[in-house]
């Protein structure tokens, strides 16, 4: 690996822990504390994480459009500035309705961030290491999680002065990437990858698209209970302290760690058995700890499991777009994960509501039967080989 391939993976790695495990999933961590100081009830509470969803949507279209036309540079680094805005906005919000437009901000930096990141590694990376430096970068998520962890046990109960050293953070993330993202033609065509089929349209649209479309929006639903309201579970179910929560935040994101691997692991057993499994996970994990919420080794493991579920399914999904928009890859990776958001959306607020109006049991119970249906969604065999991901072989 080259000096600048290095480099553009460590500011890339760290554009999506910023983006996606401190602007975005953070709000998760720190929404206790939140909800004490600012007054949110749990239906208010899973419609402004919600909020956050739909400007991630809004901006990931807009990301994979952009990236075509003015290159990833840019795009990259309007993505770090646009998080340590709206951080630095949650920071200083008192009511309600600010820190719901400041996480709605925060939440956009996310939908940029993804699709710049993969269009310069498909221009500045060989062949050969472009499904592993994509799935690495993309398990930045959980270093983003693992880092808000051990902030909020030295913030404790300071969220404000957390999200200010989240926005600095960010500040200084985008500096990073002006050196590191290398300067691209935007009018430049895409490389098709190793494999590619020839017969696939170069259009939007693609009609194998259909079942990862559906497979990313369910576990986008699936997920949205666990990141919202899981360290609330906790507290108030588990009657454990802050700290613990934290701890558990923090397995999340090491756990979640492993979702590196996942071009490897699709490379060795196929997309199907990894997407299976790690829903699979996904579901025991929600499971776990509903049922077992005063057991501090129950509430580990399922912190644990899911981490490591949620990164490995987003890497499924990202080698899985781009195999199949091999000619457009910041398309193929805004898609799926668009549809995550997608789903998210509708999630997060309808796990707000199961809680209000049924509690936390049925709620947890009822998404983690979601993912278990999820799993029964799977690409075509016709379609494994083209799935199979050698970009990564060693």
């Amino acid at each position: 690996m080259t000096r600048t391939e290095f480099r553009l993976i460590v500011a890339g790695t760290m554009l999506i822990g910023t983006t996606y495990g401190l602007a975005r999933f953070a709000y998760g961590l720190f929404l206790p504390s939140m909800r004490d100081e600012v007054g949110l009830s749990a239906t208010l509470a899973g419609i402004i994480g919600s909020g956050a969803y739909v400007g991630y949507c809004l901006a990931i279209v807009l990301s994979a459009l952009l990236v075509e036309r003015y290159g990833p540079r840019r795009i990259a680094v309007a993505a770090a500035l646009i998080a340590a805005v709206g951080m630095a906005g949650v920071a200083v919000s008192t009511q309600a309705i600010w820190l719901a437009g400041a996480v709605l901000l925060a939440g956009t930096s996310t939908g940029l961030a993804s699709p710049p990141m993969a269009q310069a590694v498909s221009r500045a990376i060989t062949a050969p290491r472009q499904g592993r430096a994509n799935t690495v970068i993309n398990a930045g998520t959980s270093l983003g999680v693992a880092v808000s962890g051990p902030v909020a046990f030295i913030a404790t109960g300071q969220w404000r002065l957390a999200y200010a050293a989240f926005a600095v953070t960010a500040l200084l993330n985008a500096l990073l990437l002006l050196i590191s993202v290398p300067r691209t033609s935007a009018n430049d065509t895409a490389k098709a990858a190793d494999g590619q089929d020839d017969d696939l349209p170069g259009g939007l649209w693609r009609p194998r698209a259909v079942t990862l479309i559906a497979a990313a929006t369910g576990m986008g639903v699936a997920s949205a209970a666990f990141w919202t309201f899981s360290s609330e579970v906790v507290i108030t179910l588990g009657h454990f302290e802050q700290a613990t929560a934290n701890i558990a935040w923090i397995l999340i994101g090491v756990a979640g760690l492993v979702g590196g691997a996942a071009g490897d692991l699709i490379a060795r057993l196929g997309l199907n058995t990894v997407h299976r499994g790690s829903l699979a996970a996904m579901a025991g994990a929600l499971g776990l700890l509903v049922l077992s919420p005063s057991n501090l080794a129950a509430v580990l493991v399922s912190g644990a499991l899911f981490g490591a579920a949620y990164i490995m399914l987003t890497g499924v999904y990202l080698v899985w777009g781009i195999r199949l928009y091999a000619d457009r890859p910041a398309i193929g990776l805004g898609l799926p994960f668009l549809m995550i958001a997608a789903g998210q959306i509708v999630g997060s607020p309808l796990a707000g509501y199961l809680i209000g109006s049924r509690g936390y049991l049925v709620c947890f119970i009822a998404f983690a039967l979601i993912a278990v249906a999820t799993a029964l969604i799977g690409a075509r065999t016709t379609e494994r080989a083209a799935l199979q991901p050698a970009s990564t072989s060693p």
